[in-house]
């Protein structure tokens, strides 16, 4: 079965380009190396036993589309890893110590990139301390009852939040990217419900960026009274200050290129898979930091009178 697993692989890999190849490889494909003789990728699992050969792409290579939530990781960046010193004895071991290139994203190889993603772990924001809150009432202009001897008045009814947080702590991958995050501000009581949204964060120290929520709409209040007397509505607000802070991961994945000056195991390039290798994702993360002060507007009551 396993063999024609390969088979099938192999039929297919022949029209399709590196990124959609590694789509398709076995979940235990670790490297692969670069056959420029035979115009060829070597597919190799952990243990450097060969598990397929694929025909290079002779078509006109072109930038792999990132998702908003990705952008390019570089060689410097790479080597910023928790767990660098792993990947670089990986290399060392399988292919020596050579004098060598580490390269990402190659102009010859762009779709088979290396990213750093936002992971898809949801922010979610933690509160210090207890809100500090104060409670103000307004009222609606007066408007005269007519011969129906109803009145209608729009008031406001949920809650609105706005925030602006500003990163206190780069992550040193994916630096000065600017990528999309889902934050979750989590429910606190009496003053704003729980909910997710997404917004763009720039990894740089002290860049800011913003947090808006509306769950505000407007429910009529139909009062009755006597034809020629004029009613009003009066609601109240609770706004409250709660400050916030949050810590977003960014995460490598993606492939690392080794090439060689000489040849070494038969090839000059070598390309790594980060994902395969680093297989616990806090030796493949660095984290940025933020916060800031949550500003919530609750609408809490309203009431109507007429004179």
């Amino acid at each position: 079965m396993f063999a024609l697993s390969l088979l099938f692989i192999a039929a297919v890999a022949s029209a399709l380009p590196f990124d959609q190849l590694t789509k398709i490889l076995p979940r235990d494909v670790a490297h692969i190396g670069l056959d420029e003789d035979a115009g060829e990728y070597v597919a190799y699992n952990i243990n450097g036993e060969v598990t397929g050969r694929y025909p290079v792409t002779t078509s006109v290579q072109s930038i792999t589309k990132r998702a908003a939530t990705c952008g390019d990781l570089s060689a410097d960046e790479a080597q910023k890893m928790p767990g660098w010193a792993t990947l670089n004895n990986y290399a060392n071991d399988n292919w020596g110590t050579g004098s060598r290139n580490i390269v990402t994203n190659p102009t010859e190889y762009l779709d088979s990139p290396a990213q750093v993603c936002v992971s898809d772990e949801v922010v979610e924001l933690d509160f210090s301390g207890d809100p500090v809150c104060q409670t103000h009432t307004t009222s609606t202009e007066g408007k005269l009852v007519g011969t129906s001897g109803t009145v209608a008045i729009g008031v406001t009814q949920g809650f609105t939040t706005s925030t602006s947080y500003t990163v206190s702590q780069a992550s040193t991958l994916g630096l000065s990217t600017t990528l999309s995050v889902a934050v979750k501000i989590p429910a606190v009581a009496d003053v704003t419900g729980s909910y997710t949204i997404s917004t763009s964060v720039t990894n740089t120290l002290s860049s800011a960026f913003s947090v808006a929520y509306n769950d505000a709409s407007t429910v009529q209040l139909t009062m009755t009274a006597p034809e020629g007397k004029t009613c009003t509505a009066t609601a109240e607000t609770k706004t409250c200050n709660l400050d916030a802070k949050g810590t977003i991961r960014y995460l490598a994945t993606g492939w690392v290129w080794f090439n060689y000056n000489s040849r070494t195991n038969g090839h000059f390039k070598w390309a790594a898979n980060i994902d395969s290798i680093l297989t616990n994702q806090d030796d493949r993360s660095t984290f940025a930091e933020f916060s800031g002060a949550m500003v919530a507007d609750t609408h809490t009551a309203y009431e109507g009178t007429c004179v």
